[in-house]
């Protein structure tokens, strides 16, 4: 890739943002499990969102066709959630992503999913071949897949919180030595700031 291309390129992904308490209490999650599972990067409690439709690396005329399906997607919203539990990908015992658990109470986020996955087709990405799962990324392996014990796992199974999601956030990733830091590029849903 030129040296041009790459300035021209954004890392864009969509997401459900969350509310300061809930990025709180998920935070003390973290500081929990940090004690117990090592080699993880854990994520910063700013950074805390219900992962949507990952996009990456995209050229600038992405971003209004994907703002045109945040607006289709946005009209199912608002939708109810229930937050809570830990887990991994692959698995809790051989974990590469650590993440608390989004349980999709109506539906409706998995509507909004299947819209935004068509929207990226559109940006000439690939539809997602995995089926869609809900969840709020809490850290990634370092190296090895890592493990999370099982009582930590029950421990945090009853800890739940709902909330409404009304909105929806295109978020610009950028990367540098100290980690992701992340922007809003465009909002659409009854919550947003621009629709209320």
């Amino acid at each position: 890739m030129s040296r041009e291309r790459q300035h021209s390129t954004q890392r864009l992904f969509t997401a459900v943002p969350l509310p300061g308490d809930i990025r709180h209490s998920i935070a003390g999650v973290i500081e929990q499990l940090s004690g117990a599972v090592d080699g993880v990067r854990w994520v910063p409690e700013e950074n805390l969102h219900i992962t949507l439709r990952f996009l990456g690396d995209c050229s600038p005329d992405t971003i209004p066709k994907m703002a045109e399906a945040m607006r289709k997607a946005a009209r199912h919203l608002p939708a109810m959630v229930r937050i809570g539990g830990v887990g991994g990908f692959a698995s809790v015992g051989s974990a590469r992503v650590v993440w608390v658990g989004v349980e999709d109470l109506t539906g409706t986020v998995e509507k909004v999913y299947n819209v935004l996955d068509k929207g990226a087709e559109k940006c000439g990405f690939s539809r997602e071949r995995r089926g869609y799962r809900p969840h709020i990324t809490i850290g990634r392996s370092r190296r090895r897949p890592v493990s999370i014990p099982e009582d930590m796992v029950a421990g945090f199974a009853a800890d739940t919180i709902e909330m409404e999601a009304g909105v929806i956030v295109l978020f610009r990733s950028t990367i540098s030595s100290s980690g992701a830091s992340y922007s809003v590029v465009d909002t659409a849903g009854p919550g947003a700031p621009d629709q209320q």
